[in-house]
């Protein structure tokens, strides 16, 4: 008798200590998320002042850039935010807003919104460098005309894919910490689900992916040509180096993209095919692929010469502006 009530006494113990721990994991991916959300929006809120700030002076790929910020910002404000209310209970978990407004079917609806307009401006953006690193002859084909036309299309598409779910073809369920997604375990209950599955498998991911590794591949075989070819002259050297630095962002900010989201494609699959993924591995994946939208801007600031000379002028010129009110120079456009 004396062992049972030891055993039955530390029962509440063990029971409180789990709850105790799974309560400081959901509270630490909380942080995380509140932390990585911020972080985020400052950045693409960062760009998108600069390029707001000389919107006169603006290049097809800076079109393109701003709309990245953009869809980037998206993610960062409703990627994040449904989450952090439910792991804080700010709103509770049966809240008015969660559960009547803001529902899984609102939230789903905007973070595959702002995805696939994320990875399809990437695609667009190593399409343009193609052009130019490795097409000049059709470079003049690429004006603010053509790339309004692409971002047109680029929304229209992705609002298509991620409004179907919310009209019947498909469907959006809710994950742990707050996250709502494509139900891909749907895919196995009817043909329907499935074709849906497998188009936005394929125009969300597969082929913007192979897009961009063809265009980036030949980017760089075509520099590396270039620079063989190369016979020292001070101009060509310069549009050589250019062009690397350019390529480079570029390269960087999608084999970022393709790393936060890769792992999310692959076990989407998994459970698209009817295999059971772990609860941890699902969470982890989901995770890094919302950090997607953190990359950009540190990227562009950090690693583009460009972006850093424009962010010091417009600091500079907002400094001034409060103490003197002088103005400053425009931004020198490379």
């Amino acid at each position: 008798m004396d062992v049972l009530l030891k055993n039955n006494s530390l029962l509440p113990v063990n029971i409180s200590s789990g709850t105790g721990a799974l309560e400081e994991g959901e509270t630490a991916i909380g942080v995380y998320l509140l932390l990585l959300g911020w972080l985020s929006w400052l950045g693409n809120g960062a760009v998108i002042c600069l390029l707001c700030s000389r919107h006169h002076f603006l290049d097809p790929q800076d079109l393109l850039t701003f709309n990245l910020a953009v869809s980037d910002a998206g993610i960062s404000i409703f990627g994040y935010s449904r989450g952090i209310v439910q792991l804080f209970h700010g709103m509770g978990s049966e809240g008015f807003l969660v559960n009547s407004i803001w529902t899984c079917k609102v939230d789903g609806f905007l973070i595959l919104l702002f995805g696939l307009i994320s990875i399809n401006t990437l695609t667009a953006i190593s399409l343009l460098r193609y052009i130019k690193g490795c097409r000049p002859h059709q470079a003049q084909s690429v004006n603010k005309q053509s790339v309004a036309v692409a971002l047109v299309f680029i929304w229209i598409s992705s609002i298509v894919w991620s409004g179907s779910p919310v009209l019947g073809w498909g469907s959006f369920t809710e994950r742990k910490y707050g996250t709502c997604e494509i139900d891909w375990a749907q895919a196995t209950s009817s043909i329907s689900y499935k074709l849906y599955v497998i188009g936005v498998f394929l125009s969300g991911f597969f082929i913007p992916v192979s897009i961009m590794v063809f265009c980036y591949v030949s980017i760089i075989r075509t520099v590396q040509e270039s620079h063989r070819n190369s016979q020292g002259g001070e101009v060509s050297q310069r549009q050589l180096a250019m062009e690397r630095d350019i390529t480079r962002v570029s390269f960087v900010i999608c084999t970022a993209f393709l790393l936060a989201w890769s792992p999310y494609a692959v076990i989407s699959m998994w459970s698209a095919c009817g295999f059971q993924v772990p609860a941890i591995t699902s969470v982890a994946a989901t995770l890094l692929a919302k950090s997607a939208s953190f990359y950009n801007p540190i990227i562009y600031l950090g690693l583009s010469p460009k972006f850093r000379a424009d962010m010091r002028t417009l600091l500079c010129c907002s400094h001034q502006e409060r103490k003197s009110q002088l103005t400053c120079k425009e931004p020198v456009i490379i």
